[in-house]
């Protein structure tokens, strides 16, 4: 199960956000079912960061989803996102290795 988040951050919180999805995705990795968890900033807009999170199955993604690690960044994004994550979530369909 991949999950995909586009976050924007307002201009003069740019590297505030980094930080903070940089401290998530180490928490985030060491979750049972986290297979990858990769933070992206997009280099033409500096200000959009992509997420790239992979889980074993749909109860791994419902775990992270319920963390104390994330609830405690997305209570932080009003202040530093200029909108909500926009989210893809798609089903794994092919990769190495197994599923």
């Amino acid at each position: 199960m991949l999950l995909i988040a586009n976050l924007h951050s307002h201009p003069h919180k740019a590297d505030e956000v980094a930080s903070l999805l940089c401290a998530l995705a180490i928490t985030s990795r060491a979750e049972p079912g986290c297979l990858s968890y990769t933070v992206h900033r997009r280099r033409d807009q500096p200000d959009v960061f992509v997420v790239c999170e992979l889980y074993r199955d749909q109860a791994a993604c419902d775990a992270h989803l319920a963390s104390a690690p994330l609830r405690q960044a997305l209570a932080r994004f009003d202040e530093l996102l200029s909108s909500p994550p926009a989210l893809q979530m798609c089903d794994t369909i092919s990769m190495p290795g197994p599923l």
